[in-house]
């Protein structure tokens, strides 16, 4: 009978002690799993939500265009850039090529005047960059419906600090390129919600063509590129970095994560969370499993002691334990996905919703992502901790002499 036999039949000698341990390496791990992939879907939807409403998966601006300070609104703005975008569209992977310009400046009702931090869009192309994700690109219809002449969508807190509702008109008052104030009368044709409380309040968004003429300018302030999978974003930042290089378009890229601020920090909050609970979670793993070792080895000590008067060596005496936690750990950890990836699934289907994260308006529903790298990362990461967690006390009594461990009682 091998080693590796007898510690697989040894983890058994106490059913009770042993299910027990069980149940809470499945109830730990498992939680942890369930932990990781709730953190792992916030990351993947807070991605591909970021991606498709705010920065594509890639930006061009002008090539000066972070490395100096504007003295006028769109000095550093990319000009006439109709081939530029042309260009871009000849990618198979490409999906959309949109511009925008962002400005501010002061809007007004007649009696009150707030400052308005405005985006000027190509309406039918951000109704489609929300869609390839499946967010509701509502917001944009009425700009649509109208051609975006005269129009303005407001934030929702904005409109209700302005008192003003649907087919109201406001006023605009900005610098144009030039340095000069410019204003114009748009008519509001919609509201919508922001992703806080403090953007609606100063959020607004108007036709491209409409900000150019406020702006009197035909520049933008940047291209945005959405492609078919952000799995692409590295390799189509290199082509389409050559390719502009080769056709003279002096232009700076970046890719989407480096326009991404808040993504970062929701990502590293969220990072920090669950490491500290996979340390805690992992411990707790680490002292069920040495219970059970120890145990098993304080009624087995007359039993080593025999094994070792025999001839049996102290490596080979060790090395039973450590196939016990081996086997301990190997089987909870089975157990654990299971109950994860069960878990997952009743979660998934049951519509539970959480509240909205501080500074954001609405909530999201509750959703756990089975990912395989991180149930193999977490399997390993249980075996290992349960294998250490058996070396000490095992190897503390092969270190007993043979007299004593017979004559333990």
């Amino acid at each position: 009978m091998t080693f590796m036999t007898l510690g697989y039949r040894s983890l058994f000698r106490q059913k009770r002690r042993t299910v027990m341990t069980l149940v809470v390496i499945t109830f730990g791990i498992g939680s942890l799993l369930l932990t990781m992939g709730h953190t792992a879907y916030i990351d993947w939807g807070l991605r591909e939500n970021t991606i498709h409403s705010e920065t594509g998966h890639l930006q061009l601006f002008h090539q000066d265009y972070f490395d100096k300070e504007e003295e006028t609104i769109l000095q550093y703005g990319l000009e006439d850039c109709s081939d530029l975008k042309s260009g871009l569209e000849q990618y198979l992977e490409v999906q959309l090529v949109q511009a925008r310009i962002n400005f501010m400046g002061l809007i007004s009702n007649g009696e009150k005047s707030v400052a308005f931090v405005g985006q000027a869009v190509e309406p039918e192309k951000e109704r489609k960059l929300r869609n390839l994700f499946g967010n509701s690109g509502a917001a944009f219809d009425s700009l649509i419906a109208c051609g975006g002449e005269d129009a303005v969508v407001l934030g929702q807190a904005l409109a209700r600090s302005l008192n003003v509702q649907i087919g109201d008109w406001v006023t605009l008052m900005t610098s144009t390129t030039d340095g000069a104030l410019n204003a114009v009368d748009l008519r509001v044709v919609d509201t919508f919600t922001g992703v806080s409380t403090e953007y609606e309040k100063r959020a607004i968004t108007i036709d491209l063509q409409t900000a150019q003429q406020l702006l009197v300018t035909d520049k933008v302030n940047k291209i945005i590129v959405t492609l078919d999978k952000t799995a692409n974003t590295d390799r189509l930042y290199d082509e389409i970095s050559q390719w502009a290089k080769d056709n003279s378009h002096t232009v700076t890229m970046k890719k989407w994560h480096e326009q991404a601020a808040y993504y970062k920090k929701v990502r590293s909050f969220f990072q920090t969370i669950t490491g500290f609970l996979s340390l805690i979670l992992l411990i707790i793993v680490f002292f069920a499993s040495a219970n059970t070792i120890v145990m098993s080895i304080v009624e087995r000590t007359r039993e080593i002691g025999t094994l070792l008067s025999l001839g049996t060596s102290r490596f080979q005496t060790l090395k039973m334990f450590i196939f016990e936690g081996l086997f301990l750990g190997i089987i909870g950890g089975f157990m654990a996905m299971a109950f994860a990836y069960l878990a997952a699934m009743l979660i998934n289907n049951s519509g539970l919703m959480m509240p909205p994260p501080p500074g954001n308006t609405q909530g999201y529903q509750l959703m756990v992502r089975n990912e395989m790298p991180i149930y193999i990362i977490v399997f390993f990461a249980t075996v290992l901790t349960s294998v250490f967690s058996s070396l000490l006390p095992a190897f503390r009594v092969t270190r007993m002499k043979i007299v004593d461990a017979l004559g333990h009682i």
